[in-house]
């Protein structure tokens, strides 16, 4: 049975040949930054799961890079490092489309940022705990252009760390890029993210996994 499977592959030439890998970068929330932990705990929140966020992505099949920030590395800053480990994949001849940067809160705010630096619409990033607009309008001002990819909101209709949402224009986005946003009503607020739950880390993968 052996010789004749190996038969069966020698004559079409063998195996198929595996799909190129996912990579994932993951940006974590301020809370894990200020304390310097994996697992600190928000008196509102809970505990911020920092390493059954990273299991879940691994588990998927990415390729994930994720890092507790230095305690007072400012967004800006943290955004020139995702800048360079998105440009170094890019070097190393990985397709922009099988990159994509997740951040969760500040997290979030570090994304956006390194979107409007990178300017690449085929990257794709994750915002979660944010409002598409709002953001948007913050990152234009403050980089001189709107952010640029493939880019998923994901925000908690309960979460009221800022104020409502309001509604999305489409057009604040240059083309080619695109943005589609997910709101939630797990009833967490900005504690959604703190763990990886289906109801975000699903979209997520989905977003990431397209063609």
């Amino acid at each position: 049975m052996i010789l004749e499977a190996l038969l069966t592959l020698a004559a079409v030439g063998g195996p198929a040949p595996a799909a190129p890998t996912r990579h994932l970068i993951y940006l974590h929330g301020r809370i894990v930054q200020e304390e310097q932990s994996v697992r600190p705990v928000s008196p509102r929140f809970g505990a911020y799961e920092l390493e059954a966020i990273r299991a879940a992505f691994r588990e998927r099949g990415f390729e994930l890079t994720s890092e507790i920030r230095p305690k007072g590395a400012s967004v800006s800053a943290s955004a020139d490092h995702v800048v360079a480990q998105v440009r170094e994949l890019l070097a190393a001849g990985v397709a922009p489309e099988r990159v994509t940067v997740v951040g969760g809160s500040m997290g979030a705010s570090i994304a956006f940022a390194a979107s409007a630096r990178l300017q690449n619409p085929s990257l794709r990033f994750a915002f979660l705990g944010g409002c598409p607009l709002e953001n948007v309008l913050a990152v234009r001002k403050e980089e001189g252009h709107p952010p640029a990819g493939r880019l998923l909101v994901i925000h908690e209709k309960s979460d009221d760390t800022g104020p409502p949402c309001a509604a999305w224009r489409p057009e604040e986005l240059p083309a080619p890029s695109t943005l589609r946003e997910v709101v939630l009503e797990t009833g967490l607020g900005h504690g959604f993210l703190f763990r990886p739950l289906p109801e975000w880390l699903d979209p997520v993968v989905a977003w990431a996994r397209e063609p």
